[in-house]
């Protein structure tokens, strides 16, 4: 076969499983852990009627919430650059494979046409052609 070019994706693709187990088995799961349910609002202050106390929770609350939208953003994030990593280390190492196996089929032709040359050469330079 021939040498062609041979693209090492092996960082590639560790680099994708690596990202998904991250994000799935660490992130993921202390993420779910550490999850807050604000449905029925901030629990602290609740005794407490103050404009002050009411403002806090409110920013307390508007900051909770944004925290979790940007994890959940980093998480989705992490996974489509994981799952796209993955594919394009596969899609490279099909496209080696099809490229060394044509580079082969190339050379192949090429020796088959040289030998074909000089078959047809062969009288002119007075052997004979085998």
């Amino acid at each position: 076969m021939a040498d062609g070019v041979r693209v090492e994706t092996d960082g590639l693709t560790k680099f994708s499983d690596q990202v998904q187990n991250d994000t799935t088995s660490t992130l993921g799961n202390g993420y779910s852990r550490a999850r807050v349910d604000l449905s029925t609002g901030v629990e602290f202050g609740s005794s407490n009627a103050s404009g002050a106390v009411f403002a806090a929770k409110q920013r307390y609350r508007d900051s909770l919430l944004a925290s979790t939208a940007n994890v959940q953003a980093y998480l989705d994030a992490a996974e489509v650059l994981a799952l796209a990593a993955g594919k394009v280390a596969k899609a490279m190492d099909e496209t080696d494979g099809r490229a060394a196996q044509r580079a082969t089929e190339i050379r192949t032709l090429l020796d088959q046409a040289v030998v074909e040359a000089r078959q047809r050469r062969a009288p002119a330079d007075g052997e004979s052609a085998a």
